[in-house]
């Protein structure tokens, strides 16, 4: 991370995802003509500048539906005393996960992608993102009634119920699992046309005792979870924590969210516990299992945890916004999903490059353009884009892009193509001794007839 200056961390915003559109933050001033009830809370310095007052939940609040209406059509509304989101860190998670999908081994690519949010909140906005950017069907769980009738509305003004539906947690201790297990019957019938009695969306879901066991002998895969956990054990934990940040100032914005939003028996560390553990039983049923963490010094006990139930692949990535980290933690028990495949922006930034020492005997001349022709050789083999931008006598620039990772299994790829040369050797062999024979009889017969024609009976 870099220095640390009089007014808090610097902006982190050079980290943030290359395709989150808040890398270049929001006019405010754009956004005050465009909407009073932002305005509302703006005021303006004696050079024009709109500024916005952080520490006010309600001009928070203004901004983040402001701009879900401004920059992608939605509607929303968050009730009093409830989590104020901030659009950059969702955008984030929502395009990590986009990345991680891409590894998928589904090849149908018109496939609707069906993912589960784990409290979901009440302005349902992961969902309502993932269905208006990503094209989505989302399936959510929340347990408190305001966040739950408040996420249903957000649904129904957006005419999203289609593509998301909103389950009702019905007991306090209701696990992940039990919520997964619960919408699976919803899933099935989003894929199933709807009788012209019931409205479309309007799906009843019934929670049998032996969903469990339904679920278990379903061969149905979704494709991920999502899950924004509650980070902290206590209320005190809270205040123990903004004072442990030695070295960093006052937080730019102030806290929303209620107790049961932010806070959870055992902090963040027992809520993903959890998830593992119950991940164990759903690995061939859900391709993906992901979850926001919210303070790093927990992530190795949560990666330790993760190791006792042998994920095949998982990932742990870093989410840069403003002045603010999360981490966001993946895994997968499908061999084929290599999730250490995507790194964040500043994971890449922090990757020593790759050097490839080229020996004077694989070239005949040992120079920047010969070293350069056998480069650009090879990726022409593997079928990478490449477009140079600086060739010069000592330096050659290029930009490269990958449509298809052509370059995996090269060993396997090679020995399948020995394979076909020797099937295609021992057919042209058998195919001469084929030809050989039949000369060799055509041959016997001509000496056979010439005998008959020099001794006639």
């Amino acid at each position: 991370m870099a220095t640390k200056g009089k007014g808090g961390p610097p902006k982190l915003n050079q980290f943030m995802h290359p395709r989150n559109p808040y890398r270049t933050p929001p006019s405010f001033k754009k956004l005050a003509m465009q909407y009073p009830e932002f305005r509302a809370h703006c005021t303006y310095d004696l050079s024009g500048k709109v500024r916005l007052d952080f520490k006010n939940c309600d001009a928070l609040r203004a901004l983040t539906t402001c701009l879900l209406d401004q920059d992608f059509g939605l509607k929303v509304d968050i009730p009093d005393g409830r989590l104020v989101p901030t659009l950059p860190l969702r955008l984030n998670y929502l395009l990590w996960i986009e990345d991680l999908m891409t590894l998928s081994a589904r090849t149908d690519q018109k496939c609707t992608r069906i993912g589960v949010d784990i409290g979901t909140g009440s302005a349902c906005v992961y969902p309502l993102l993932a269905a208006k950017q990503f094209g989505w069907s989302m399936l959510c769980t929340e347990a408190d009634e305001i966040s739950y009738e408040s996420a249903v509305n957000n649904v129904k003004k957006n005419s999203m119920q289609d593509e998301i539906f909103i389950k009702k947690n019905v007991l306090d201790d209701e696990t992940s699992l039990a919520e997964i297990t619960a919408l699976r019957a919803k899933e099935e019938s989003m894929d199933k046309p709807q009788d012209s009695q019931d409205p479309p969306g309007k799906a009843e879901v019934e929670l049998e005792t032996n969903d469990k066991k339904d679920l278990e002998s379903s061969n149905y895969i979704f494709d991920f979870t999502m899950c924004n956990p509650p980070f902290f054990g206590s209320e005190e934990e809270i205040h123990t924590m903004n004072k442990s940040k030695k070295g960093r100032g006052e937080p730019v914005s102030v806290p929303t969210g209620a107790v049961q939003e932010i806070v959870t028996s055992g902090g963040e560390i027992s809520f993903i516990t959890q998830m593992i553990e119950e991940s164990s039983q759903l690995k061939d049923k859900v391709r993906m299992f992901t979850t926001l963490i919210g303070t790093k010094a927990d992530i190795k006990k949560i990666k330790q945890v993760l190791a006792t139930v042998s994920p095949a692949h998982s990932s742990v990535t870093e989410f840069c916004q403003g002045r603010t980290m999360r981490w966001g933690l993946a895994w997968t028990f499908d061999p084929k999903l290599q999730l250490n495949q995507v790194m964040s922006k500043k994971q890449m930034a922090n990757t020593k490059p790759m050097v490839m020492i080229m020996p004077r005997s694989l070239l005949t001349a040992y120079s920047v353009p010969a070293a350069w022709r056998m480069v650009a050789k090879w990726l022409h083999y593997l079928k990478v884009k490449v477009r140079v931008f600086k060739n010069t006598k000592y330096f050659v620039g290029a930009h490269v892009k990958a449509y298809k990772p052509t370059w995996l299994h090269q060993r396997r790829k090679k020995r399948e193509l020995d394979r076909r040369n020797k099937e295609k050797t021992h057919k042209t062999e058998e195919s001469d001794d084929v030809e050989i024979s039949g000369l060799k009889q055509c041959r016997q017969r001509v000496k056979i007839k010439d005998e008959v024609i020099k001794n006639p009976l």
